[in-house]
């Protein structure tokens, strides 16, 4: 009887655990931008990076890719744009993204960071606009492998402006699991 309820305990926090993985919902980065912030950062000339000109070695936003011409000036204002979309407040996501070290424990565990949607975003100027960066809180840390891979991270999302040497976020998020991206 006892090896049965241990079983029947496990199976339990089996479902438990796979039931709470669905409860994350997956989100794109172009999601976080209000729409006339949206329209206007993929209405801007493609952002080169490099002497790479493949659709690789540059971000999502740009390329000419927007609903309708928007102005440098509305271009611009997007850069810097803190303008949020309300619903993603004490939402549970899951987003992809590379990770930009902000805090370590005694262990070398990154405990904080930046969450940003390509390679290279705040290592190198201009930042990408406050409302396409994450902060993150990792309670207990976690393993950084390598800056030059993108990661998942679940948890629930907040509106909540971070101000770091290094750039400004716009949603922040308490980290429930920091994995590897796999496709």
């Amino acid at each position: 009887m006892k090896h049965f309820q241990k079983f029947a305990a496990s199976c339990l926090l089996l479902c438990a655990n796979l039931v709470h993985a669905q409860d994350f919902r997956e989100v794109n980065w172009l999601e976080l931008l209000p729409p006339t912030d949206r329209d206007a950062l993929l209405s801007q000339p493609a952002v080169q990076h490099g002497a790479d000109p493949s659709n690789d070695a540059r971000p999502t936003l740009g390329g000419n890719l927007g609903a309708k011409a928007m102005s440098d000036q509305e271009v611009t204002a997007a850069w810097q744009s803190t303008n949020i979309v309300p619903e993603f407040n004490n939402l549970s996501v899951k987003i992809p993204g590379f990770v930009v070290p902000l805090e370590f424990d005694a262990a070398q565990n990154v405990t904080e960071f930046f969450l940003v949607p390509y390679f290279g975003a705040c290592i190198h100027t201009p930042a990408p606009p406050p409302n396409q960066i994450i902060y993150v809180k990792v309670p207990g840390g976690f393993p950084l492998k390598s800056i030059y891979e993108p990661y998942y991270v679940q948890g629930t999302m907040a509106i909540s402006m971070t101000h770091k040497e290094i750039g400004i976020s716009a949603y922040s998020m308490i980290a429930e699991d920091v994995i590897l991206y796999s496709k």
